[in-house]
């Protein structure tokens, strides 16, 4: 699946490995990480650091979430994750 997230975002795929999946799923799980981003119309640039981007989504099942990524070659790598308010 290709997700087009704003006018210059397009990416296939989501990168996880024991160092970002343990770190990334403290306060969400990697299900609802995964939703919020695909479910995401578009992605934030992030202010501080040029190679990551902010998902302000929604799960499946509703919840309100903001995703941190970093920004790969054809992918995106979660950071850290939390519901919003």
């Amino acid at each position: 699946m290709q997700h087009t997230g704003g006018a210059a975002m397009i990416f296939d795929r989501i990168e996880w490995d024991e160092h970002n999946l343990d770190h990334a799923t403290r306060r969400l799980t990697a299900a609802e990480i995964e939703q919020a981003i695909w479910n995401a119309d578009r992605m934030i640039p992030h202010r501080e650091h040029a190679d990551r981007g902010l998902f302000r989504s929604v799960t499946d099942g509703g919840k309100s979430v903001l995703v941190i990524v970093e920004i790969l070659h054809n992918g995106v790598r979660p950071i850290t994750g939390w519901e919003a308010w």
